[in-house]
Protein backbone atom coordinates (compact mmCIF):
# COMPACT_ATOMS: atom_id res chain seq x y z
CA UNK A 1 0.00 0.00 0.00
CA UNK A 2 1.49 3.50 -0.79
CA UNK A 3 1.27 5.72 1.92
CA UNK A 4 -1.09 8.50 0.86
CA UNK A 5 0.34 11.02 3.38
CA UNK A 6 2.64 11.99 6.37
CA UNK A 7 0.28 10.53 9.07
CA UNK A 8 -1.36 13.69 11.15
CA UNK A 9 -0.79 13.51 14.64
CA UNK A 10 -4.13 14.46 15.50
CA UNK A 11 -7.59 13.16 13.45
CA UNK A 12 -9.02 15.95 11.31
CA UNK A 13 -12.39 16.50 10.77
CA UNK A 14 -13.66 14.13 7.41
CA UNK A 15 -13.61 16.39 5.13
CA UNK A 16 -13.94 16.17 0.92
CA UNK A 17 -12.32 13.04 1.69
CA UNK A 18 -13.50 12.11 -2.09
CA UNK A 19 -11.98 14.80 -3.72
CA UNK A 20 -8.67 13.97 -1.39
CA UNK A 21 -7.92 10.55 -3.04
CA UNK A 22 -9.59 11.59 -6.81
CA UNK A 23 -6.13 14.52 -6.57
CA UNK A 24 -4.21 11.73 -5.59
CA UNK A 25 -4.66 9.62 -7.94
CA UNK A 26 -4.81 12.54 -10.90
CA UNK A 27 -2.18 14.22 -10.04
CA UNK A 28 -0.30 10.50 -9.92
CA UNK A 29 0.79 11.16 -6.08
CA UNK A 30 -1.00 7.05 -6.47
CA UNK A 31 0.75 5.37 -9.50
CA UNK A 32 -0.98 2.45 -11.71
CA UNK A 33 -1.38 -0.30 -9.95
CA UNK A 34 -1.27 1.21 -6.42
CA UNK A 35 -3.08 -0.64 -3.84
CA UNK A 36 -5.78 1.19 -2.10
CA UNK A 37 -7.04 0.18 1.40
CA UNK A 38 -9.81 2.07 3.52
CA UNK A 39 -7.87 1.00 6.85
CA UNK A 40 -4.36 2.52 5.04
CA UNK A 41 -6.47 5.38 3.86
CA UNK A 42 -8.66 6.51 6.66
CA UNK A 43 -5.04 6.25 8.86
CA UNK A 44 -3.41 8.03 6.27
CA UNK A 45 -5.76 11.07 5.77
CA UNK A 46 -6.83 11.38 9.67
CA UNK A 47 -10.51 10.54 8.58
CA UNK A 48 -12.96 7.22 9.72
CA UNK A 49 -13.19 4.55 7.41
CA UNK A 50 -16.77 5.24 6.89
CA UNK A 51 -16.14 8.48 4.45
CA UNK A 52 -13.03 6.40 2.90
CA UNK A 53 -15.76 3.31 1.95
CA UNK A 54 -17.73 5.93 0.34
CA UNK A 55 -15.08 7.42 -1.62
CA UNK A 56 -13.83 4.33 -2.90
CA UNK A 57 -16.77 3.46 -3.97
CA UNK A 58 -17.35 6.53 -5.99
CA UNK A 59 -13.73 6.17 -7.45
CA UNK A 60 -14.59 2.69 -8.78
CA UNK A 61 -17.91 4.01 -10.64
CA UNK A 62 -15.53 6.88 -11.70
CA UNK A 63 -12.98 3.77 -13.28
CA UNK A 64 -10.00 5.46 -10.92
CA UNK A 65 -10.25 2.42 -8.71
CA UNK A 66 -10.72 -1.32 -10.33
CA UNK A 67 -10.63 -4.40 -8.68
CA UNK A 68 -6.95 -5.74 -8.39
CA UNK A 69 -8.56 -9.58 -9.48
CA UNK A 70 -11.34 -8.60 -11.74
CA UNK A 71 -14.10 -9.17 -9.14
CA UNK A 72 -16.43 -7.47 -7.91
CA UNK A 73 -18.13 -6.13 -4.23
CA UNK A 74 -17.52 -7.97 -0.89
CA UNK A 75 -13.45 -7.27 0.08
CA UNK A 76 -12.28 -7.05 -3.12
CA UNK A 77 -8.81 -5.83 -3.55
CA UNK A 78 -8.98 -2.39 -5.03
CA UNK A 79 -6.18 -0.63 -7.28
CA UNK A 80 -5.48 2.52 -8.92
CA UNK A 81 -6.69 1.83 -12.69
CA UNK A 82 -3.89 1.35 -15.15
CA UNK A 83 -3.24 4.09 -17.85
CA UNK A 84 -3.56 2.24 -21.44
CA UNK A 85 -3.14 4.23 -25.11
CA UNK A 86 -5.98 2.88 -25.70
CA UNK A 87 -8.17 4.15 -23.11
CA UNK A 88 -6.61 7.68 -23.61
CA UNK A 89 -7.83 7.80 -27.25
CA UNK A 90 -10.93 7.19 -26.87
CA UNK A 91 -11.07 9.39 -23.63
CA UNK A 92 -10.04 11.86 -25.09
CA UNK A 93 -12.29 11.59 -28.38
CA UNK A 94 -14.95 11.20 -26.43
CA UNK A 95 -14.10 14.47 -24.68
CA UNK A 96 -13.62 15.96 -27.67
CA UNK A 97 -17.14 15.08 -29.33
CA UNK A 98 -18.69 16.35 -26.29
CA UNK A 99 -16.81 20.08 -26.04
CA UNK A 100 -17.45 20.14 -29.70
CA UNK A 101 -21.05 20.01 -29.19
CA UNK A 102 -21.05 22.54 -26.09
CA UNK A 103 -18.90 24.67 -28.31
CA UNK A 104 -21.26 24.79 -31.39
CA UNK A 105 -23.52 26.79 -28.95
CA UNK A 106 -21.28 29.49 -29.05
CA UNK A 107 -22.46 30.39 -32.45
CA UNK A 108 -26.19 31.23 -30.86
CA UNK A 109 -24.81 33.59 -28.52
CA UNK A 110 -25.76 37.27 -28.73
CA UNK A 111 -22.64 39.03 -30.54
CA UNK A 112 -22.20 41.74 -27.39
CA UNK A 113 -22.18 37.76 -25.18
CA UNK A 114 -19.92 36.20 -27.90
CA UNK A 115 -17.21 39.32 -28.04
CA UNK A 116 -16.95 39.24 -24.39
CA UNK A 117 -16.50 34.69 -24.43
CA UNK A 118 -14.19 36.02 -26.69
CA UNK A 119 -12.24 38.12 -24.60
CA UNK A 120 -12.44 36.15 -21.09
CA UNK A 121 -10.87 33.26 -23.86
CA UNK A 122 -8.61 34.93 -24.81
CA UNK A 123 -7.26 36.28 -21.16
CA UNK A 124 -7.30 32.37 -20.49
CA UNK A 125 -5.18 31.45 -23.20
CA UNK A 126 -2.76 34.27 -22.27
CA UNK A 127 -2.35 32.64 -18.43
CA UNK A 128 -2.10 29.25 -20.23
CA UNK A 129 1.31 30.68 -22.09
CA UNK A 130 2.54 32.56 -19.17
CA UNK A 131 2.11 29.46 -17.29
CA UNK A 132 4.14 27.38 -20.02
CA UNK A 133 7.24 30.02 -20.78
CA UNK A 134 7.76 30.02 -16.33
CA UNK A 135 10.93 28.15 -16.02
CA UNK A 136 11.25 26.49 -14.01
CA UNK A 137 8.29 25.22 -15.43
CA UNK A 138 5.72 23.95 -13.06
CA UNK A 139 3.52 21.27 -14.85
CA UNK A 140 0.56 21.80 -12.14
CA UNK A 141 0.15 25.04 -12.52
CA UNK A 142 0.01 24.55 -16.21
CA UNK A 143 -2.23 21.58 -16.27
CA UNK A 144 -4.91 24.33 -13.89
CA UNK A 145 -4.28 26.98 -17.08
CA UNK A 146 -4.70 24.14 -19.92
CA UNK A 147 -7.77 22.84 -18.13
CA UNK A 148 -9.07 26.74 -17.19
CA UNK A 149 -8.95 27.58 -21.30
CA UNK A 150 -11.60 24.78 -22.29
CA UNK A 151 -13.52 25.57 -19.25
CA UNK A 152 -14.28 28.93 -20.38
CA UNK A 153 -16.17 27.42 -23.23
CA UNK A 154 -17.92 25.08 -20.99
CA UNK A 155 -18.88 27.60 -18.38
CA UNK A 156 -20.28 29.84 -21.22
CA UNK A 157 -21.79 27.30 -23.62
CA UNK A 158 -22.52 23.92 -22.35
CA UNK A 159 -25.79 23.17 -21.23
CA UNK A 160 -26.83 20.38 -18.06
CA UNK A 161 -26.92 17.26 -19.97
CA UNK A 162 -23.54 17.92 -21.64
CA UNK A 163 -22.09 19.14 -18.24
CA UNK A 164 -23.32 16.37 -16.60
CA UNK A 165 -21.56 13.92 -19.51
CA UNK A 166 -18.25 15.51 -19.08
CA UNK A 167 -18.08 15.19 -15.59
CA UNK A 168 -18.41 11.47 -15.97
CA UNK A 169 -15.54 10.96 -17.77
CA UNK A 170 -13.78 14.03 -16.22
CA UNK A 171 -11.14 12.26 -13.89
CA UNK A 172 -10.19 10.32 -16.50
CA UNK A 173 -9.46 12.71 -18.87
CA UNK A 174 -7.68 15.23 -16.35
CA UNK A 175 -4.99 12.00 -15.07
CA UNK A 176 -4.03 11.65 -18.49
CA UNK A 177 -3.36 15.02 -18.73
CA UNK A 178 -1.81 15.17 -15.64
CA UNK A 179 0.02 12.46 -15.42
CA UNK A 180 1.36 12.51 -18.96
CA UNK A 181 1.99 16.14 -19.62
CA UNK A 182 5.92 16.96 -19.38
CA UNK A 183 5.98 14.09 -22.34
CA UNK A 184 4.60 16.50 -24.83
CA UNK A 185 6.12 19.88 -23.30
CA UNK A 186 7.19 22.33 -23.10
CA UNK A 187 7.42 23.12 -26.78
CA UNK A 188 3.61 23.79 -26.63
CA UNK A 189 3.14 25.50 -30.18
CA UNK A 190 0.81 23.24 -31.86
CA UNK A 191 -1.46 23.42 -29.18
CA UNK A 192 -1.36 27.20 -29.54
CA UNK A 193 -2.63 27.17 -32.75
CA UNK A 194 -5.22 25.04 -31.83
CA UNK A 195 -6.42 27.27 -29.37
CA UNK A 196 -6.34 30.39 -31.45
CA UNK A 197 -8.41 28.27 -34.06
CA UNK A 198 -11.38 27.77 -31.54
CA UNK A 199 -11.14 31.55 -30.76
CA UNK A 200 -11.09 32.47 -34.01
CA UNK A 201 -13.91 30.43 -35.18
CA UNK A 202 -15.90 31.86 -31.88
CA UNK A 203 -15.41 35.06 -33.02
CA UNK A 204 -16.50 34.63 -36.44
CA UNK A 205 -20.30 32.72 -35.25
CA UNK A 206 -19.88 29.67 -37.02
CA UNK A 207 -21.09 26.80 -35.40
CA UNK A 208 -19.52 24.09 -37.70
CA UNK A 209 -16.19 25.55 -37.52
CA UNK A 210 -16.49 26.14 -33.74
CA UNK A 211 -16.95 22.33 -33.36
CA UNK A 212 -14.23 21.08 -35.54
CA UNK A 213 -11.58 23.43 -33.99
CA UNK A 214 -12.62 22.22 -30.86
CA UNK A 215 -12.54 18.76 -31.88
CA UNK A 216 -8.92 19.05 -33.59
CA UNK A 217 -7.83 20.19 -30.49
CA UNK A 218 -8.33 17.30 -28.73
CA UNK A 219 -8.22 14.51 -31.23
CA UNK A 220 -4.79 15.79 -32.24
CA UNK A 221 -4.00 16.01 -28.59
CA UNK A 222 -4.68 12.62 -28.08
CA UNK A 223 -2.64 11.38 -31.30
CA UNK A 224 0.75 13.58 -29.89
CA UNK A 225 0.02 11.84 -26.70
CA UNK A 226 -0.72 8.44 -27.16
CA UNK A 227 2.59 8.84 -29.67
CA UNK A 228 4.77 9.88 -26.53
CA UNK A 229 3.10 6.89 -24.23
CA UNK A 230 3.37 4.27 -26.93
CA UNK A 231 6.68 5.36 -28.97
CA UNK A 232 4.95 5.03 -32.35
CA UNK A 233 2.11 6.93 -34.41
CA UNK A 234 -1.33 5.97 -33.63
CA UNK A 235 -3.44 6.70 -36.23
CA UNK A 236 -6.27 8.57 -34.90
CA UNK A 237 -9.62 8.98 -37.51
CA UNK A 238 -10.15 12.29 -38.41
CA UNK A 239 -7.14 14.20 -36.77
CA UNK A 240 -5.33 16.24 -38.62
CA UNK A 241 -1.66 16.79 -37.53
Amino acid sequence: MTRLTPRPARRRAAGPVYQRLRDLIVRGRLGPGARVTESQAAADLGVSRTPVREAMQRLVRDGLLVPANGEHGGRTRLVVAPMEVETLVELYRLAGALEGLAARAAASLPRATRVALVRRLGSAERAFRQAAAARPLDYDRLFQRHAAVHQTVIDACAGLELRAALEVIRPRVDRFEWYYAPLVGPDLRVTYREHEAIIRAVRRGTADSVERAMRANWFNGALRLARALAGRAVPLPGATG
